[in-house]
């Protein structure tokens, strides 16, 4: 066995634990306490104790997902990067919604929810962005890079949406996306 296979054995076993812990939650195994044992079975190494922990998280996070859809709120996981915007699902139910905003790039950013007949493409000015948005429903301001931060916009109403970074030079330079609610 070449020294390479043996940095890749921890991997592999962080990686059939990862895979065990998802199964068990995804076909809704129980609590998410029996999901999250795996993970201490799997910790014998800290690259597996780490991974088989985010997986748990991630189930645990998908497994929240169908109770909010019964209680009519819904739930988005939004990717800000240069210069990019990435909202899953695109869609959302009316009511209730939350933005779950992460920062992955280098430079702050901003996200701001528009409702609007427009494609996102055309809802701000190419060379002027207002900071005193029309349509505006919510906004976080300020996104350090690195940082999570969550918005809660409460009664969401069906329509089209546009999704976007109003800071200077982002929105022109393509940071916005369409967002529908249903």
């Amino acid at each position: 066995m070449s020294i390479l296979d043996r940095r890749r054995l921890p991997l592999a076993g962080a990686c059939l634990a990862t895979l065990a812990a998802g199964g068990l939650t995804a076909c809704g195994g129980g609590s998410s306490s029996t999901a999250a044992t795996p993970a201490t079975s799997a910790a014998s190494s800290p690259s597996a104790a780490t991974t088989t922990a985010a997986a748990t998280t991630a189930a645990t996070t998908a497994a929240a997902a169908p109770a909010a859809a019964t209680t009519g709120a819904s739930s988005v996981a939004a990717t800000l990067s240069e210069f990019k915007i990435v909202a899953t699902p695109a869609t959302a139910r009316a009511g209730r919604v939350t933005f779950h905003v992460t920062n992955a790039g280098k430079v702050k950013h901003q996200f701001t929810v528009i409702a609007t007949s427009k494609p996102a493409a055309r809802v701000l000015s190419r060379h002027n962005p207002d900071d005193d948005i029309p349509g505006a429903r919510g906004e976080i301001a300020s996104i350090a890079p690195g940082a999570s931060k969550t918005l809660v916009i409460k009664h969401l109403k069906a329509g089209h949406y546009a999704i976007v970074c109003a800071l200077p030079g982002h929105y022109q330079a393509g940071m916005y996306t369409d967002f529908t609610v249903k």
